[in-house]
């Protein structure tokens, strides 16, 4: 119990200095005796002690961008602990929605060359900040299953202990069983109908036999190896022309083997009018097959990556070259958690902000924050563009007095598209709850206490 009561005692003293004037050097200081001497206690415990290194890791981290997130700095020793990765930038299908749709080209227009993720590259992104992250995404505007090492993929995510959640249409043929036994944890499936005809009206170029059979074949695998995951999620975004199938698809999901049902209502395309979000329609989440096997398809302890004990080596105050460069102390001011939270990679290695694709104008806005064979000596997630852009927000009450103008970044670039950004965003990827279970499950020895949990996955403002 000792053990238990210093590892908690530590991460409350570091809640005390969130809530205080503490400086970045002090607090990086007090992460870094938090890994260093709470390591022998949670081997103590039961722990592995690569697998100790790395549950600290998280932990350090997530209280460190918590930190620096309250603090609103513009240079970050924190890493992202929310990746999303596109695994291939085309897809098959031109939804009116989306960016492969010739007339959402026309109308808004987006840059977005097409390519595959290598491996290499790949591997690069994870050594660099798969150590320190809770969740990875593998999908964004691409079909990932285009990528023939997807579930390569995935499986290395699994080797740095991250929740994996992958998005498809579908339409495209791939290895069901190797997809299942990748390790993913959560599928989402886009089939917007229960029949061909209405399917077709907004997944436009799909084929919807070929969906269907796609998810029998993935619940045949799950089946055939006893196992929990992946969560087998269908998501039907809700119009006018496929409203009166809901009932129908949820049927269907039973006899398919999903384990949910998602019906949700989809962003209105305005150049399309005839496609209609049945906004009358309750969005809700229907459990359809509670069935699931209880075998565990990935072992965390005999594929746990190497980079966990080269990462921990490092002193977090080394992260940082000069403290005093860029270091904001402002508490006030809204700002967007994506900044200090989130890195979006695409499958070319070109660095993004958040989910928002690049466009092609003439706004002199930037989109692209960094490429991954850019400059080795900058790291990404602290490129000018991602610095400017927390600046921006630390400043926003100057830049109202400038009657709206943003000041250009000193490089002399164009402003990044954070300044102008429709959405504000103040809701990050993954949320205080998820980031909860999150670490939860990384404790399955019960060390932390649920003030513990709390603390380090909440990112509440201080008082």
């Amino acid at each position: 119990m000792t053990n238990i009561s210093l590892l908690n005692d530590k991460i409350t003293a570091l809640q005390n200095l969130l809530t205080s004037d503490c400086d970045l050097q002090k607090f990086l200081d007090n992460v870094d005796d938090l890994q260093q001497s709470s390591l022998p206690w949670l081997i103590s415990a039961g722990y592995p002690k690569n697998y100790a290194q790395a549950f600290l890791l998280k932990i350090a981290n997530c209280l460190l961008s918590k930190y620096q997130y309250q603090n609103r700095h513009e240079y970050l020793a924190a890493y992202p602990y929310a990746l999303i990765v596109d695994p291939a930038n085309s897809c098959p299908l031109h939804c009116p929605g989306c960016l492969h749709n010739k007339i959402f080209q026309e109308k808004i227009g987006s840059d977005w060359p097409t390519g595959i993720l290598s491996e290499e590259r790949f591997n690069r992104f994870m050594e660099a900040f798969g150590p320190y992250a809770s969740t990875i995404l593998f999908y964004n505007w691409g079909e990932p299953l285009l990528n023939q090492k997807t579930p390569a993929f995935i499986k290395t995510a699994k080797s740095y202990l991250l929740n994996t959640t992958l998005s498809s249409n579908l339409s495209v043929p791939f290895d069901a069983e190797a997809l299942v036994l990748s390790g993913l944890d959560y599928m989402i499936m886009s089939v917007d109908g229960a029949t061909s005809e209405s399917y077709g009206r907004y997944r436009q170029g799909g084929k919807f036999d070929l969906a269907i059979e796609n998810i029998r074949r993935l619940a045949a695998a799950k089946e055939k190896h006893n196992l929990a995951t992946p969560t087998l999620a269908w998501q039907f975004l809700l119009f006018e022309h496929n409203k009166n199938e809901v009932e129908q698809a949820k049927i269907m999901a039973r006899e398919l083997g999903v384990n949910e049902i998602r019906f949700a209502q989809p962003y209105e395309v305005l150049w399309e009018p005839e496609l209609r979000p049945a906004r009358e329609v309750k969005e809700e989440v229907c459990t359809t097959n509670t069935n699931c096997g209880d075998v565990k398809h990935f072992d965390i302890l005999t594929n746990l990556s190497s980079s966990f004990t080269q990462k921990f080596t490092e002193n977090w105050g080394d992260k940082i070259s000069n403290l005093d460069q860029g270091v904001f102390s402002r508490r006030t001011g809204k700002t967007c958690k994506w900044l200090y939270s989130t890195l979006v990679m695409d499958a070319n290695g070109r660095y993004l902000p958040c989910c928002y694709a690049p466009r092609q104008d003439d706004s002199g806005f930037t989109y692209i924050f960094g490429n991954q064979l850019g400059d080795e000596d900058i790291p990404p997630f602290n490129s000018p563009c991602y610095r400017f852009s927390r600046k921006h927000f630390v400043w926003l009450s100057e830049i109202a007095n400038t009657n709206g103008i943003a000041p250009r970044m000193e490089t002399g670039k164009a402003t990044t598209y954070c300044v102008s950004c429709p959405s504000k965003n103040s809701s990050p990827l993954v949320n205080d709850q998820q980031l909860q279970r999150y670490i939860s499950s990384l404790d399955w020895q019960r060390v932390l206490t649920q003030e513990s949990i709390r603390i380090i996955a909440e990112w509440n403002e201080k008082s």
